[in-house]
């Protein structure tokens, strides 16, 4: 059976509840354009809902949020990632999806002791002195609930839902299956790759699913801040931590809200923007691992303005090579030079053959000429990197999903600096950072790592020769590697070329006797033969030879 209907026919009471769901908030267009196989369509009407026809509806954003919400986890993380795929999506529609709320009714504490004990072996009571009931916070993937170890050690312990991951990933197939509709029957599904896009964003969630994968993020986050005064990550504890149970130091410290409040409890908020953009663009530039989502509920402080990351599910990475171009595109916006920051998007993005570069530099130039002149403390970085975002958008020039997390976590970031300091420029200490890691790049340490990595890349493929030798002689051998090499009018070229080549080599020859001749001509002892001057008859001989020659070129070019 066709790997599509045999998901279709094993979730077919979920596939009627998306179907309802889309029905119910206008998207019945898209199911008659999908041409959905094997659902009947009195069936997609459930509940006597009208057909809606809203493709052109202002409305459309919103909808469509409704639809993810209404829809559950999987669709709630989908549109999430969606909100930093600045290249994939319009303003509107990135607007509505960060607004996405992702609040749902908190699992029965008896479930959450199920849970642990089933993961742990040992129940809540035998771990810990006591253990919240009421959670601190509830999402679609798990809650966390404040407890304190028998030592008095206080810590917070993050529980995943009884069954969420089969939910998810059910939703998943269903996704792929509809992407996979998407892109043979849509032109938009075709350009942008959907499958191959929904791929790359469900690595994403299940990987969420992981909680000491969220563990080692933070242990990672923690080694990197370790000689770091002003800030903090707090302590995993492992004993007690597994794939669906984390437990982590708990940290009180004074939740970055407005400039009055953090003033009020005695925190310097500017000394706080500066240290938190700092830690950011480190994370960003220097260690190539950052946190996606820097929002206020995932900070805080503590007394002596050290500042606390929280909740490392969704990092992002950048590779080296991404982060220097990160460097240079930084630079080159800064420099205003469009050339450059052409050369950056193409090196970083997934290129359409059908691009009108000269279009794509007039428009790029245009958002140039906007700040262009204008120091960089009055340039909104947020604002020029989603003006940037949406140039790629438009002329459907795709970029890594980590590199626009990367953008879309300091777009947050200069959100978050603008409330408590906006006299800050994110602008100036991102164009201050680009700039020390442009000027890094030829250190003798970084050359010398470079070289090393080089020199250990090519001698693994010289190794490799030989058994890639082999392998090619062995299917030799076995006969399963055929060449074909196809010659059409291949003779006839040759034939002609070598036609060629005479007519060439003759005049060669035939130009020197004659400058020969003329030479000898000139020559008072010109020798003689049978009483004729030999370099007269050679002259004679050789221009009617030439004359011949150019008849001869003349009509086989006629021919």
């Amino acid at each position: 059976m066709n790997k599509g209907l045999l998901y279709r026919y094993r979730h077919w009471r979920r596939y009627q509840e998306i179907l309802n769901v889309l029905v119910k908030h206008g998207f019945s267009f898209l199911i008659e354009k999908l041409e959905l196989p094997g659902l009947p369509f009195h069936r997609r009407l459930q509940g006597g809902i009208k057909l809606q026809r809203k493709e052109e509806s202002t409305q459309l954003p919103r909808q469509v949020v409704q639809v993810l919400e209404e829809l559950g986890p999987a669709f709630i993380k989908l549109g999430q990632l969606l909100s930093t795929r600045v290249d994939l999506l319009p303003e509107p529609f990135l607007k509505e999806l960060q607004l996405l709320q992702d609040r749902v009714p908190p699992i029965p504490y008896s479930e959450v002791e199920m849970v642990f004990k089933k993961e742990n072996g040992v129940g809540i009571e035998t771990v810990f002195s006591s253990f919240d009931e009421e959670p601190l916070a509830s999402a679609s993937i798990g809650q966390v609930h404040r407890a304190v170890f028998k030592d008095g050690r206080e810590v917070v312990v993050k529980v995943q839902r009884p069954d969420i991951e089969r939910i998810i990933r059910t939703d998943f197939e269903i996704m792929l299956e509809l992407a996979n509709l998407i892109e043979k029957r849509t032109r938009v599904g075709q350009v942008y790759r959907i499958t191959e896009m929904l791929d790359e964003l469900s690595t994403y969630v299940f990987e969420e699913l992981d909680f000491t994968l969220e563990g080692r993020n933070a242990e990672i986050f923690r080694k990197n801040f370790a000689d770091d005064p002003y800030v903090y990550i707090p302590k995993v504890y492992w004993d007690y931590t597994t794939p669906r149970i984390l437990v982590m130091e708990y940290v009180k410290g004074h939740k970055i809200t407005t400039r009055e409040d953090m003033e009020e409890a005695g925190i310097d908020p500017v000394f706080v923007a500066r240290k938190l953009t700092d830690a950011m663009i480190r994370q960003i530039y220097v260690f190539g691992i950052f946190h996606s989502d820097p929002h206020p509920g995932n900070l805080a402080v503590l007394p002596g303005n050290k500042i606390v990351f929280m909740d490392f599910g969704q990092v992002g990475q950048l590779s080296e090579e991404l982060r220097e171009e990160a460097a240079d595109l930084v630079l080159a916006m800064v420099r205003h030079d469009v050339d450059a920051i052409v050369s950056c998007l193409l090196s970083i993005g997934v290129v359409s053959d059908k691009v009108n570069f000269r279009k794509l530099k007039h428009d790029l130039s245009r958002l140039e000429r906007k700040y262009y002149g204008l120091p960089l403390s009055k340039i909104e970085i947020g604002r020029s990197i989603q003006e940037l975002m949406g140039i790629l958008y438009h002329y459907q020039i795709r970029v890594p999903s980590d590199f626009t997390m990367a953008l879309k976590a300091l777009v947050t970031l200069e959100g978050v600096i603008r409330e408590i300091a906006p006299e800050m420029s994110l602008a100036e200490i991102a164009e201050s950072f680009a700039r020390k890691a442009y000027y890094q790049r030829f250190a003798p340490r970084r050359w010398q790592k470079r070289l090393w990595r080089e020199i250990a890349e090519t001698v693994g493929s010289i190794c490799r020769i030989p058994r890639f030798a082999e392998d090619v002689v062995n299917k030799l051998n076995r006969g399963e590697v055929s060449l074909v090499v196809e010659h059409k009018e291949l003779i006839s070229i040759l034939d002609k070329l070598h036609k060629a080549m005479n007519r060439l080599a003759l005049s060669i020859i035939f130009a020197s006797i004659l400058i020969v001749s003329a030479f000898l001509v000139r020559s008072v002892l010109s020798p003689v033969f049978f009483n004729l001057h030999i370099p007269e008859l050679l002259f004679a001989f050789t221009l009617v030879f030439s004359f011949v020659l150019v008849l001869a070129c003349f009509f086989a070019n006629r021919s």
